[in-house]
């Protein structure tokens, strides 16, 4: 599955009750993927990865997580919750947004079952950075 859009990465502010621009604004290429999160944890996983068109640099990094709560406010703005951090993305058009939540809930069913757990990957797959295996909503 590979979904390409374009989308605005957002975050809470609490402090204002709103949602920003996460990392100065802009559209953004936004995928999913699975591959190590840049933690130092190593460990392979399914990440949520937001890099700036304009200038390519990183906006988002965010670990796809059991428990991960999604939540569709209108045709293009979605927003989730990991642990205490909320992001959202405003898409550029309502078919962006549906390519970019089924690929979300393929990646989420796939945890649910554990068909798809790090602990499950070949030595190869662990040893490689990106194995193909991208579950892409790369959002440009």
């Amino acid at each position: 599955m590979d979904v390409r859009v374009r989308a605005v990465v957002m975050t809470r502010d609490d402090s204002s009750g709103g949602w920003v621009p996460l990392g100065g604004g802009g559209l953004s290429h936004v995928v999913i993927c699975k591959g190590r999160s840049l933690d130092g944890r190593g460990r392979r996983e399914y990440i949520i990865r937001g890099e700036r068109l304009r200038d390519r640099a990183p906006v988002l990094e965010c670990a796809v997580q059991r428990g991960l709560v999604y939540n569709k406010v209108n045709p293009i703005f979605h927003h989730w919750r990991v642990e205490d951090r909320k992001f959202g993305l405003t898409f550029q058009s309502p078919a962006d947004a549906i390519s970019f939540e089924k690929g979300l809930q393929t990646v989420l069913d796939k945890l649910d079952r554990g068909s798809d757990s790090p602990s499950s990957s070949t030595p190869e797959e662990v040893d490689t950075e990106d194995d193909g295996q991208v579950v892409s909503l790369l959002v440009h």
